[in-house]
């Protein structure tokens, strides 16, 4: 009961709600996209707690059954592959840049320091507005998991944008095994307060 009632206080910090009123059926549909995600296993790493990966509870009830070792009570579907006519494949992600998270100092927010290479973090504390391209970092690690599944389970932190010397953006795969510059086509746009990546390739390559 413990647990339960810290992720109770958790959720309600979230969701801005009393943690008296999260009850089972509470819906955590505002958490159902990537950040949503990142910032709630993160409040239950800091509890001890884990999810497993691919888990997108419904509501209070279902994550704590989650956390509890039960099988999810129905599988959740996410499309993570939009097949194009020449047999490629392709991801989209666009974000909010307002929705991610303020810090004070970027190197050490858990946030940042958990889902950002140092380099990706160098570069983008050398602009005035470090999250529009956080943001676009963001979508780039997105838009590679929805447009190769196989990088589903992979870490953000191990997918990270470089750039070349003229600035043009690609992907690298920080793997166990070596890094690796990933032959995947990136494309990544920002406007106004909005960040978008578009990422393409011709097969699955893991």
């Amino acid at each position: 009961m413990e647990r339960e009632d810290q992720v109770r206080e958790l959720l309600g910090t979230m969701l801005m709600l009393p943690p008296g009123s999260v009850t089972a059926r509470t819906s955590l549909a505002s958490l159902d996209n990537s950040l949503g995600e990142v910032k709630l296993r993160l409040g239950l790493r800091r509890l001890g707690m884990s999810l497993t990966p691919g888990s997108r509870p419904a509501n209070f009830g279902e994550l704590c059954e989650l956390l509890s070792g039960k099988p999810a009570p129905h599988s959740v579907v996410n499309p993570l592959v939009n097949a194009v006519p020449d047999g490629a494949s392709i991801g989209l992600d666009v974000q909010d840049i307002g929705s991610l998270p303020v810090a004070t100092d970027y190197w050490e927010d858990e946030f940042y320091s958990t889902n950002f290479d140092k380099s990706e973090i160098a570069y983008a504390l050398k602009n005035s507005e470090p999250r529009t391209h956080f943001a676009g970092f963001w979508c780039a690690k997105e838009a590679l998991r929805k447009c190769d599944p196989s990088f589903a389970a992979v870490d953000p932190i191990a997918t990270v944008v470089g750039h070349e010397p003229g600035g043009r953006p690609y992907l690298i795969w920080k793997a166990p095994s070596g890094e690796t510059r990933l032959p995947h086509a990136l494309s990544i746009s920002h406007a106004g307060a909005i960040a978008m990546a578009v990422v393409m390739s011709s097969g699955i390559v893991k």
